[in-house]
């Protein structure tokens, strides 16, 4: 059998190559979209990045400008200065990387076990649960901003995740090491940090309830999570455009209140499967063990991920937007708090229902996999002939050049839900596309798309309504 024990290793390993190769190819897939063009330039001097000095001094400017989130844009900027193939394997390896933290967290260290139905339960959630799968795991710059800043998280919560799975001694090197690494992960993204923050202190709560005082290494690893969160919050640029946005609601408790729900809505509309998984998980966990105290220890962990994801999401409450693709890290914490719910279940008949369940969502992937191939690769195409279009007119000496825009259909596309070329090009994402192109002006007048039988969109509708119009005008006397 496909999932059984034995050969469990080969499987697992064919498995990850599989998804490995399959994310390669969508990363190679996807050009240069939105900001990627921008962030190709100094944000100080406007200059054409080349340096890790230069790097350095625009990453400086953008903090006190512009946002406190230096980390993730170390990465966006610097992979602009290499050729789009080191990202491309870079990012496959980051998406691989994610689910095989999530599945580590789950099992816990050197379980021994090669568990390909959980493995494929957590890559298939990653896949189908995220409400922007394209713009946060494909678009250069926003894999940055979320599949990596959630990979540094999560990575981050491992031996936390260990300690509290089976208590173990560590020496000043490893206090030393996780208050540096705290800093990092406490400083990579506003809503997944604080999540991840709150999984510390509740694993250091446990600690002082289990053994009186937390092992050295979880305090320090706390203060500098802490530190490094409170440098990415107090960051100038953060304050700069506060200052400058129109509030929601006059109201303050109006305000919040809207807030509270949009995040409210957002685990509705995205997470309800998550959330159901895991009560149903927790349950036969708990009714399973010979006794409540055994059953509520097997819960800890799964509870501890479960209420990070939930501090992840309703930290958006503090920011007057939330858009679907900062869902990414509250999503992959609760991903791994069902995971870690599903492992517990070991008995043979809920092992046979999990490799089932594994089975009937892997069709759901392929048909999905299917129409993310065409959407992606449709607008590649198209992206490309584009390309080669205002290339050719730049080359000929046109400064002010009037192109069409590009709509995808689906959400797994990166280009999904992102402005692409428009009737104006005066905002920092039109003004990098012209400095990309040496150009003065870029813009269009006009949304094209291509033929996906089953699917519409704005651009497609819009020529439809078109066409209908021409043909009913024709046909009038």
């Amino acid at each position: 059998m496909f999932f059984g024990p034995k050969g469990g290793r080969a499987r697992f390993g064919a498995v990850c190559g599989v998804i490995f190769l399959w994310m390669l190819l969508l990363n190679c897939l996807t050009p240069y979209l939105a900001d990627d063009f921008a962030f190709a330039y100094a944000f100080d001097t406007g200059l054409r990045l080349h340096s890790l000095p230069q790097l350095l001094g625009s990453l400086a400017y953008h903090y006190h400008e512009w946002s406190g989130r230096v980390v993730v844009k170390f990465f966006a900027q610097g992979f602009t200065m290499l050729p789009k193939a080191v990202f491309n394997l870079c990012n496959a390896g980051a998406y691989l990387g994610l689910g095989l933290v999530i599945y580590r967290l789950a099992r816990g260290r050197r379980s021994g076990r090669y568990d390909l139905p959980l493995l494929l339960l957590i890559f298939a959630a990653l896949w189908e649960i995220s409400p922007a799968f394209g713009q946060t795991n494909l678009w250069m710059c926003g894999a940055c901003n979320y599949l990596w800043a959630t990979l540094g998280c999560l990575c981050y919560l491992l031996p936390w995740g260990y300690w509290v799975q089976r208590p173990f001694q560590a020496g000043w090197r490893m206090a030393l090491g996780m208050a540096v690494a705290g800093v990092l992960a406490g400083w990579l993204s506003e809503n997944t940090s604080a999540g991840m923050l709150v999984c510390l202190v509740l694993c250091l709560g446990l600690a002082v309830r289990r053994q009186g005082h937390p092992p050295l290494w979880m305090v320090t690893g706390l203060l500098g999570s802490v530190a490094g969160f409170v440098i990415l919050i107090a960051a100038r640029g953060n304050y700069n455009r506060a200052a400058t946005a129109q509030p929601d609601y006059e109201s303050f408790l109006t305000r919040y209140a809207a807030r509270f729900f949009n995040c409210l809505n957002m685990l509705k509309d995205y997470a309800l499967p998550l959330l159901l998984v895991f009560a149903v998980g927790a349950v036969l966990v708990f009714t399973a063990a010979p006794n409540a105290k055994a059953g509520a220890r097997a819960l800890v962990w799964p509870c501890i991920l479960l209420l990070g994801g939930l501090g992840a999401n309703f930290a958006m409450i503090l920011s007057k937007d939330y858009y679907p693709r900062s869902t990414h890290g509250v999503f992959a914490l609760l991903t791994a708090a069902c995971a870690a719910c599903l492992v517990r279940l070991d008995t043979a008949a809920l092992r046979r229902a999990m490799a089932a369940g594994a089975g009937c969502v892997l069709v759901l992937c392929a048909i999905h996999g299917c129409e993310a191939g065409y959407d992606i690769a449709s607008y590649y195409v198209m992206d490309r002939t584009r390309d080669g279009l205002i290339r050719q007119e730049a080359a000929a000496g046109q400064t002010e050049i009037i192109s069409y825009g590009i709509e995808p259909y689906t959400r797994w596309c990166g280009a999904w839900g992102l402005p692409d070329i428009r009737e104006s090009c005066e905002d920092s994402i039109g003004l990098g596309r012209c400095r990309w192109y040496g150009v003065a002006s870029l813009t269009a007048t006009e949304v094209h798309t291509y033929p996906f039988p089953g699917h519409t969109n704005e651009a497609w509708a819009a020529g439809e309504a078109a066409e209908t119009a021409q043909n009913e005008a024709a046909e009038s006397p």
